[in-house]
């Protein structure tokens, strides 16, 4: 029922129980029976491909072109983790900065322009 779009509601209706009840009890039932049903219609799809249906075959060419479409956009617009620094170079990067915008850093800012 949950792959055909009913809701909690009406699948706890059907069943005769409350939907706190129906919640508590087939979480994994609503949380994944989509998918689950979606893999067995792409199965018996499958079946039916091998087995000389060209509606099938089309089908699960369609199914694939779009799968790996957004399989590939899902790649590309993940943001990407920055490189991670070692502990050094942290470090020096701290260094680099420290003291920045208070009295003492602007004096070592000073001092290093005088030594250049």
């Amino acid at each position: 029922m949950k792959f055909c779009g009913e809701s909690d509601a009406t699948i706890a209706r059907s069943l005769g129980i409350s939907e706190p009840t129906l919640r508590k009890h087939f979480v994994d039932e609503l949380n994944n029976g989509h998918a689950n049903r979606r893999k067995e219609v792409i199965g018996l799809m499958f079946q039916s491909a091998r087995s000389g249906n060209v509606s099938a075959q089309k089908k699960l060419e369609e199914i694939g072109r779009v799968a790996g479409a957004e399989a590939e956009f899902e790649r590309q617009s993940k943001p990407r983790a920055e490189a991670r620094l070692g502990k050094k170079e942290q470090a020096k990067r701290e260094a680099e900065t420290a003291g920045a915008g208070t009295d003492w850093g602007d004096d070592l800012d000073v001092g290093s322009a005088r030594l250049n």
